[in-house]
C-alpha cells in the first residue's frame, strides 16, 4: 500500500460524513482539515502525514474524490 493511498483511507474514514452536509465546504479550508484530521489520527500520526509532500496529498485527495463521487451517485 502506497503512502498515499493509505493517506487516502484516512481522508475517507475522517471527512466523508462531511460529505453531502453543510461541513463539505469546510474542506477546502486547511484549518478544518488539520484540526479535524489531527484529532481523527492523534498528534503523532498527523505530522507523520502533515509532512509529506504536496503531490501525495493531491493523489489521496483525488483517491477521496472518487469515493464521495460514489457515494453521491
Amino acid at each position: 500500500m502506497t503512502v498515499s493511498f493509505e493517506l487516502a483511507e484516512h481522508l475517507i474514514n475522517c471527512f466523508m460524513d462531511d460529505v453531502g452536509t453543510e461541513s463539505e465546504r469546510k474542506l477546502h479550508e486547511d484549518s478544518y482539515v488539520k484540526k479535524k484530521l489531527k484529532k481523527h489520527l492523534g498528534n503523532k500520526d498527523f505530522d507523520k502525514y502533515d509532512a509529506l509532500k504536496e503531490h501525495v496529498w493531491k493523489d489521496a485527495w483525488r483517491e477521496f474524490d472518487k469515493v464521495a463521487i460514489n457515494k453521491n451517485t
